[in-house]
Formats: structure tokens, sequence, C-alpha cells
């Protein structure tokens, strides 16, 4: 027997009996653990760590396609999809039922006999929303944009079975008949529900069913080509019907929701903070002018309803103005593939935890009442605030549920410049239980009353404003 082989049979048996005393809960004996030790420190000496890491890095670079349009690209397009989803998506737990590799199997000769791009990137969009994770999406690519996503200039919300307008984003005369507090009762001659679920509700991800109506009510329903009208019957608040032809504006599909944020007074003991988005860097500053600069109000509601996220760190910055204790985030879950372990006949997924804090270091801290302002479009960022928040017991939440979507999306390439994303990331609540799929509900809830929205008001901030008063 040559020295190889004698290697070799005593690699096999160190291994098995490792692996035995492994599976059985025992621990090794000395002389096992001794070898252990000798093999782990001669690795250490010989074995190239970093030259091992940067050769399998280059598994993770993006991969660019070609723009033909032919069936090797639309196979390893979906295929794309399929793998980063596989191996990284966060949330599986959530959507139990799901084959995935089922699914994409039979998802194959669809993108095969897709007629064209158009056709192939809303099949890739509705494969991804069986995931139902509002953080694991595609988007078209730049030159599908106006096929695919233009869109009204309009907000509306599903208040009592009715879609209504409550912003207008426009002043182009053109869209004049588009005033808050129409009704839109159809679309291109059918039932408002009727066309959503054939032409829009397959193609959307969300994470939960208020989150599905938010999303597609607010103004996703509009979506469609920028060279096609479409038609709307209008129902007007004295009661008029008309019908009226509108042609779709572009549309950013990165950032759909409303940007900006303001802050003024609403009477004497009363300011409102309203922050649409934690994505923009010159919020820092805002707040930082709010609190150092100005005087405190006795009261402060902070407005979160239309904010759809951004940086997390941007929320923990207001915070840290809302307390000076040190204050634990969202519990952030990982999931590690060990592959041996499978090869084993084991488990082969670890989930690692990691519970993180945030220090406030900017004074002074702002003693006064809070509440805080929530609905379905209150997202990602934002629900990591909230859920803070809440932990905190700082105030009172007042609105509807959140979205129930956060954590840390992967990006990748897809065929002509398309782009992926799927969630890599779970969070939890900070005493560990899931809001993923579910939402954060508010302490106060309130439910939109048509009437009101009609003539124009804003049920939610009513009752903050009353909460103060009593």
């Amino acid at each position: 027997m040559s020295k190889r082989t004698v290697f070799t049979a005593l690699t096999i048996i160190i291994t098995c009996q490792i692996c035995n005393n492994q599976v059985f809960g025992q621990s090794p004996n000395p002389q096992i653990k001794s070898q252990m030790v000798k093999s782990e420190n001669l690795l250490n000496e010989s074995f190239n760590k970093e030259r091992y890491l940067q050769i399998y890095k280059k598994l993770y670079d993006n991969f660019y396609f070609s723009n033909e349009f032919n069936y090797t690209n639309r196979i390893a397009g979906l295929s794309k999809a399929w793998s980063e989803a596989k191996w990284n998506f966060a949330n599986f737990d959530v959507v139990p039922n799901l084959n995935w590799d089922s699914l994409y199997y039979e998802f194959i000769p669809k993108v095969m006999e897709a007629k064209s791009e158009v056709e192939y990137y809303k099949l890739l969009m509705n494969f991804y929303s069986h995931l139902k994770d509002g953080h694991s999406m595609v988007f078209v690519p730049h030159v599908l944009r106006d096929s695919l996503t233009a869109r009204l200039p309009i907000r509306c919300r599903l208040v009592e079975d009715q879609v209504v307008i409550i912003q207008l984003q426009s002043a182009n005369e053109n869209y004049c008949l588009l005033k808050p507090g129409t009704v839109i009762t159809e679309i291109n001659n059918h039932p408002v529900n009727e066309y959503i679920k054939k032409n829009i509700s397959p193609y959307i991800s969300f994470s939960t069913p208020q989150d599905s109506v938010a999303k597609i009510y607010s103004n996703y329903f509009t979506y469609g080509s920028i060279n096609k009208p479409i038609k709307l019957k209008l129902k007007y608040s004295d009661g008029r019907m008309t019908e009226q032809i509108f042609f779709r504006k572009p549309n950013d599909p990165y950032y759909p929701h409303a940007k900006g944020f303001f802050y003024k007074k609403i009477n004497e003991k009363t300011n409102l903070l309203t922050i649409n988005t934690f994505y923009d860097e010159k919020l820092i500053p805002f707040i930082d002018s709010i609190f150092q600069e100005t005087p405190h109000p006795e009261n402060l509601i902070i407005d979160l309803r239309i904010n759809g996220g951004g940086n997390s760190s941007n929320g923990f910055e207001l915070l840290g103005y809302l307390t000076g204790d040190t204050f634990k985030a969202a519990l952030t879950a990982g999931r590690c593939y060990i592959p041996s372990k499978r090869g084993l006949g084991i488990t082969p997924n670890k989930i690692t935890f990691m519970p993180r804090e945030w220090k406030p270091y900017k004074f002074p801290t702002y003693t006064g009442q809070v509440i805080v302002l929530t609905g379905p479009d209150t997202y990602s960022a934002a629900e990591d605030f909230v859920l803070i928040f809440k932990h905190l017991k700082r105030g009172v939440v007042i609105g509807q549920a959140t979205g129930g979507s956060t954590g840390q999306p992967i990006s990748f390439s897809l065929p002509h410049g398309g782009i992926g994303c799927v969630c890599s990331q779970k969070e939890l609540l900070i005493d560990g239980k899931d809001f993923i799929g579910k939402g954060i509900n508010p302490d106060i809830p309130i439910d939109y009353n048509l009437k009101k929205i009609l003539v124009g008001t804003d049920e939610v901030l009513e009752r903050a404003i009353e909460y103060f008063t009593k």
C-alpha cells in the first residue's frame, strides 16, 4: 500500500470518527482532538485562505448579458433570478407552500415562448411575485419603462371598495379632471377590480394584503405604455359621471412614492414632522435644525404614512433625539449555508442572529409627547423606525398596519439591462417575533371613511391632534 493510500485511508477513518462523534453529540477523544489541532495549525501555515476567498468572490461578481433577445438569454435570465432567490432569499418561511424549483421548471417554456422583451419581463415579474416579498422584485430595463411602468400623475386609495383620488401630482391641464375626491369606477370599459386582477396584480411584488392594496391602488393600477391611452370612468362628489381618455407620463419605478420632508406648526402646542423618505441625505441636517435650532413644541406628530424607506440609520438619527438612552434595533437573522453538512445528510442551513444597538449622541433630547402616524405605505427603513419607537414606549402609533417588508436586498443583472433584487436578510421585532409578512399594528387603528375623504378630512391626523387634547 502506498503512502498516499495510507494517508487517504487514515483521513477517511478520522473524518468518519469525527462525524460519528458529532452526530451522536459526543466529544472527539483526546487523540483525535490532538490530530485535529495539528491539522488546523498545518492548514493555517500552508493554506492560502486569501487566494481561496478571492477565487470564490468571483462567483458573486455581476454577470452581464448580451443584448440579444434569444433563447439563451431568456433562459439564463430566468435561471439567474431563480438561483439568486434559491441561495439568498431570507423569507421562504413566509411562503412555506411555494415549491421554488417546480415554479422555475414551469416558467422555462413560458420564457422560451415569449414574443417580445415586454412579454419576457412581465413573466419575470410574475415569477418573482410568487415570493410575496416587497424587497424581492424585478425592475424592467430603462428602455422598457415607458412601455410597462408609465402612469397617471395621481395617488389613490381604496376606501370602502371604491378607488378614490387623494392627490393630483401635475399642474398640466390635461389632467385637471382627476381632482382629489373623485372616484374611479372603470378602466378601459372594465370594472376597476376586474381590470386590476388581469393586468396589474400578477406582476406586483408585495408582502402583505395591506401592502398589495396600497401599492396597486396608489398608482400601480394605471401602469402601462406611454403610447397607449387609458380610459377612465369618473364619478365626482356631486354625483356627476364622465368618461375621459388620458395619456400616461414617464415614471421612476425605483422610488415611486412621494419624496421630501416638512415641518410645520399645527397649533400652539403641536407641530407636525412629515418624512416621506429616509433615503435623502439632506434629511439629517434638516432634523438637526429642528431639534437644535428651534424651540421644542409640547407635542410632536411624526407622519410616516407614505415613507417607503431608505437608510435605516437616518431613522435612528431621529430616534436619537427622542431618547437619551442606548436603544436596540431590529433583530436581524442571516441564513448560512454549509454544503458539507448537506453531504452528510444534516440540515445545511444555520441561522445567525445579529443584535444591533444605537447610542444617541446629539442633544438636546426632545422630552415632549410624540405620536407616529403609520399606514401600509410605511415600509422598510420606516418600519425599522416604528418597531424601535414602539419598543421604547416613547409614544403612541396611530393609523393602519405597516407594509410588513424590510431587509437587505441583493441586486443582480438581468438581460437587456434589467435588474433583479432579492431580500437576503430577515428582520424580527426586538423581542424576536415576526412582522415580515404581517406588518406592525398601530396602538390606535383608524379606518378611512369615504365621506370624510370626499370633503378632504384627514382622519388619522385629526385623531392624533385630538389625542393630545385629552
